[in-house]
């Protein structure tokens, strides 16, 4: 890690007061606030390890539509004359 002096570095702002308890008490052994928030954010999963997830999921939700019949869902034009009279007000 290339060392930047503290007053050119942007400030961590923290606007949760649970959290801001919590890094209070992660840091009372003596590591800095950056050094616990860096080794935290170190230890999430990778945007890429979630693609899996999201495509597991997509592929249930595909499954789900799959199964509706679309013979049964009205048009735009047949919801329109279901919904509205022939003035175009709501009835």
């Amino acid at each position: 890690m290339n060392y930047v002096p503290r007053r050119m570095q942007k400030p961590i702002t923290i606007r949760s007061d649970k959290a801001a308890k919590l890094l209070a008490q992660l840091t009372r052994d003596g590591r800095s606030q950056v050094e616990v928030i860096e080794e935290a954010l170190a230890k999430l999963p990778k945007p890429e390890a979630r693609k899996d997830e999201i495509a597991e999921f997509m592929a249930s939700i595909e499954a789900i539509v799959a199964r509706v019949d679309k013979s049964k869902i009205p048009t735009m034009k047949e919801f329109d004359a279901m919904e509205y009279d022939e003035n175009g007000l709501p009835r």
